[in-house]
């Protein structure tokens, strides 16, 4: 029988998978693609990276929380966590020889508390009301990229265009959660989120002409500086299944944020006519505002988590999100969990999105004891899309990047 629902999850998430791949999404660079990244980013404790993300029918995790609200009805005790991480990104355009600089950051990435209000004799009916107040990152990007290198110049009368990228931002989620379990088989949970989203972009861009139409030589450089932030709320709704001991069923929506976004942009911008002095000239604008409608993505899950008595799980998921600017965006999600003994866990995952074409594969080792739980993963993904300039908004090349993340997460039973 086991062996049976195995082969009917593998091939399920086969099947996912390759419908994900059929899509491919191109993503141009900026603060509203910022919003339109959704859930793309793998960001939460050392369980929900070391299994990829696929919790929607797991639960019990605060992260997972925040993709399912209904798996708050897990919990039967109260608890404290904090998630810290470090990421490790290698940026480069595909055809440069020079495959880029390691980028390090860290940052505070969860943080929560969760208020299990149970009623230990009951076993039907209500059995708990569960409350979270949570801190999430949902993304943290960082791009630094110099695209058309002109490192294999070696002509003097050669033409060249260089464009260089440092992009910045992250995405913060306040969020408060409620959760019903009902007769330990129907969990169901709501959420509110406050959301904040900042970002910090520099573009520069030289071209070289040797001889334009007049014969005449000329340089050109543009420095474009952006500051961008945005808040907004949003809401979320999720429904977890127990029809037999050893299977969860998970579906959960999100709503897209409702909010302002305001931009500042500066830039400078020169001309120089080498052999004609009276043509050159510089420019320095004022600062730009710009405000519009903060839109995040609908986002959608669904999942299957299958649990070998007190050997360990297996989840698969499929996430659906839509934005206005990437059209609808897909990621299968696999994740297996194995228990050596009381103490020690095991993760092991992988996903597939077609955002960026990003794929991730994860490990994470987990220590649960009666009041404490620590634990710490490591994920790596690799992607690719095609970047747009900044300040004319036409494509500027293909771009591969790796990202190297570890992180490590302290939960405190109280």
């Amino acid at each position: 029988m086991i062996k049976r629902y195995l082969t009917y999850c593998f091939v399920g998430l086969a099947l996912l998978t390759g419908v994900c791949a059929m899509a491919q999404t191109v993503v141009p660079m900026g603060l509203e693609a910022m919003c339109a990244m959704g859930n793309d980013e793998l960001i939460g404790t050392s369980r929900y990276v070391g299994l990829c993300g696929a919790m929607t029918a797991v639960g019990g995790d605060p992260t997972a929380v925040k993709l399912n609200p209904a798996g708050l009805g897990v919990y039967r005790h109260n608890q404290f966590s904090i998630t810290a991480e470090g990421q490790f990104r290698k940026f480069w355009e595909q055809e440069a020889i020079d495959h880029g600089q390691l980028y390090t950051r860290w940052h505070l990435s969860q943080a929560s508390y969760v208020f299990a209000l149970i009623h230990p004799e009951r076993i039907a009916g209500i059995v708990s009301n569960n409350l979270m107040l949570s801190y999430a990152k949902r993304s943290a990007v960082l791009r630094i990229v110099t695209l058309n290198d002109r490192s294999g110049h070696r002509v003097a009368s050669e033409d060249w265009i260089e464009t260089a990228l440092d992009e910045y931002g992250y995405r913060n989620d306040f969020n408060l959660h409620y959760a019903m379990n009902i007769s330990n088989r129907v969990y169901w949970g709501i959420g509110l989120t406050l959301e904040w989203l900042q970002l910090r972009q520099t573009q520069d861009r030289w071209e070289y002409v040797y001889a334009d139409k007049r014969g005449l030589t000329r340089e050109y450089s543009l420095r474009q500086n952006a500051q961008g932030n945005a808040v907004g709320f949003a809401g979320s709704l999720g429904l977890l299944f127990h029809p037999i001991q050893a299977l969860r069923i998970g579906l959960s929506v999100e709503s897209p944020t409702v909010g302002k976004m305001k931009e500042t942009d500066y830039f400078d911008e020169s001309f120089r006519y080498l052999t004609r002095a009276d043509m050159n000239y510089d420019y320095s604008s004022p600062n730009m505002y710009s405000r519009w409608q903060m839109t995040t993505p609908v986002m959608a899950s669904a999942g299957l988590a299958w649990q070998w008595k007190r050997h360990g799980l297996l989840s698969v998921q499929y996430d659906m999100q839509y934005h206005k600017l990437t059209g609808f965006a897909h990621t299968a999600r696999a994740g297996i969990e194995l228990v050596a003994n009381r103490h020690w866990l095991f993760d092991l995952g992988y996903a597939y999105s077609t955002l960026y074409n990003r794929q991730r594969l994860a490990l994470g080792v987990n220590y649960a004891g009666h009041w404490i739980r620590v634990g710490v993963a490591y994920n790596f993904s690799w992607c690719q899309g095609t970047i747009q300039d900044v300040y004319y908004y036409t494509p500027q090349g293909l771009f591969r990047a790796n990202e190297n993340k570890i992180v490590f997460t302290f939960q405190w039973n109280t």
